[in-house]
């Protein structure tokens, strides 16, 4: 990298910051979803160190019963937040260093993408476009989305491997999109497919959304498929029509850079035959914009609303259009005006994001409130197995029922082993939501798990006497086929990497 490209990249990160002061304090910005965000990320923790791996069924969620959702929302940030939570950081500590790290990759790889197509002040404007956008900021601030921010971190990283036509950096970058956040993978893989067949061949595009979806796989194939021992299909997890953005998230910024490019195209500054990538990223800025606003509600009632749930999330989309036409823009003028110009978008970006930069309330919890929080950290309990008609309100008493007939209690909350005497055939309660993966063994033989109950508890029907029951979480059919698929196709992806090593 040349000194001066450097300079901008450094400065880009330096003004971008201004975005992220907020995490620096000690306490904890109030938002729609940072605590439960934290809360299921120190639940995670605990699961993976009782040595569930892939972490699918989170024990001390839901009153203690469990709760299924790492094996459907998005599980990265928390892969993530692992080795930091390792070094000695808080669980919010964590999450507030993988939100600052998520919103400087944002900064850094739009940086180092758009420097591929525009000279480095184009670049540098579009990355501080890109990174002080309003809805970027309010993805941190009102919404606390770790998911998202995560995933607005990745994309940039995408379209820069495109452009190194690297396709194992664009493999990777897939997986991790995918493992982000699912909703916005959706939102965001046709676009970025655009954009590659337009850079390359169909064939080298089938090959990297491939190896990508087979990295993922451990991740999205189960995430699909147990969707159908849920309540997901019947839950109503939010009113879209009440999630249509105003003017203040889109920003007088954005209004400003499609009017230049407009302009530009208009007395023939940027030609469009000659900039066909331009021409995509007006038309996707302007159909996200379309999308996220009240004018689409007719198109929404017929969308898979359930996958999508708010039409502002089409933001996502918008943020990195506008990035690109702001570098776009600046790249054409020369001079003064190039300097002018960069100036202007720069202060009009501040101003349209200087409402989002701050949060409005504190709070300073300890880390047991959340270590030891039991909530479902999701807005419906839309996970929750479908065999479950009562609800849990509270903790159970014990762990097993009979508490009686129970000897001893050995393991953890995804592994235990215990003893039941009685004179009679019972049936003992595992208080535990039953979840494909339970599995029993009664004196060393595997047997039957029965969870026709209003609880949909595992039960476990005993014979009189003494008995060893060993009850466990473990993968099995699709998901074990699924953690294969992800296996094969990391070894498919260090192939190719050795080979290129080879050839240089």
């Amino acid at each position: 990298m040349k000194r001066s490209e450097l300079i901008f990249l450094l400065l880009s990160l330096l003004i971008s910051s201004i975005g992220i002061v907020s995490l620096l304090k000690p306490e904890f910005f109030l938002t729609d979803d940072g605590n439960s965000m934290v809360i299921r990320f120190s639940a995670f923790y605990e699961t993976l160190r009782s040595g569930q791996f892939p972490v699918r069924f989170l024990s001390r969620l839901n009153f203690g019963y469990g709760y299924p959702v790492s094996d459907f929302l998005y599980p990265l940030f928390m892969y993530i937040g692992i080795p930091i939570k390792a070094l000695g950081f808080s669980f919010v500590d964590t999450i507030k260093i993988i939100l600052g790290l998520s919103f400087l990759s944002g900064t850094f790889f739009s940086f180092l993408w758009l420097r591929k197509l525009f000279d480095e002040k184009s670049a540098f404007a579009g990355s501080i476009v890109y990174s002080l956008f309003p809805y970027h900021l309010f993805d941190i601030y009102k919404r606390g989305s770790v998911g998202e921010i995560l995933a607005l971190g990745i994309v940039p990283f995408i379209f820069w491997a495109i452009e190194k036509k690297n396709l194992i950096l664009i493999s990777i970058g897939y997986a991790l999109l995918i493992t982000a956040h699912n909703s916005l993978a959706l939102v965001f893989i046709p676009v970025i497919l655009i954009y590659h067949l337009l850079k390359e061949k169909a064939q080298k595009s089938f090959y990297s959304i491939l190896l990508g979806i087979g990295l993922s796989a451990f991740f999205s194939l189960p995430a699909i498929f147990d969707l159908q021992y849920t309540v997901f299909s019947k839950t109503s997890v939010s009113d879209w029509s009440k999630y249509f953005v105003g003017f203040n998230l889109i920003g007088v910024s954005t209004v400003v850079i499609f009017l230049t490019v407009f302009i530009f195209i208009w007395i023939k500054k940027i030609e469009l035959k000659k900039h066909r990538l331009t021409l995509l990223m007006i038309g996707v800025g302007l159909i996200s914009i379309f999308f996220a606003s009240s004018p689409s509600s007719f198109i929404w009632n017929v969308l898979p609303v359930s996958f999508i749930q708010f039409p502002f999330r089409f933001l996502s989309l918008t943020i990195i259009t506008t990035a690109f036409l702001a570098a776009s823009v600046v790249s054409v003028l020369k001079g003064k005006n190039r300097l002018a110009l960069i100036i202007s978008l720069l202060i009009l970006t501040f101003l349209s994001s200087k409402n989002f930069l701050a949060p409005e309330v504190f709070q300073n919890y300890p880390d047991t409130f959340y270590s030891t929080n039991q909530d479902t950290t999701t807005v419906r309990n839309e996970y929750m197995p479908k065999w479950v008609k009562d609800y849990p309100t509270e903790m159970p008493k014990s762990k097993v029922e009979p508490a009686s007939s129970i000897s001893y209690i050995s393991g953890n909350n995804n592994n235990m082993s215990f003893k039941v005497s009685s004179n009679k055939s019972i049936i003992v309660e595992v208080e535990k939501v039953y979840f494909p993966g339970w599995k029993a063994s009664v004196d060393g033989k595997k047997t039957e798990i029965i969870n026709n109950n209003p609880k949909g508890l595992i039960q476990i029907p005993i014979n009189s006497g003494d008995h060893i029951v060993h009850v466990y979480f473990e993968e099995g059919g699709l998901r074990l086929l699924s953690d294969f698929v992800s296996v094969i196709s990391l070894v498919a992806l260090l192939v190719i990497l050795i080979r290129n090593v080879k050839t240089y």
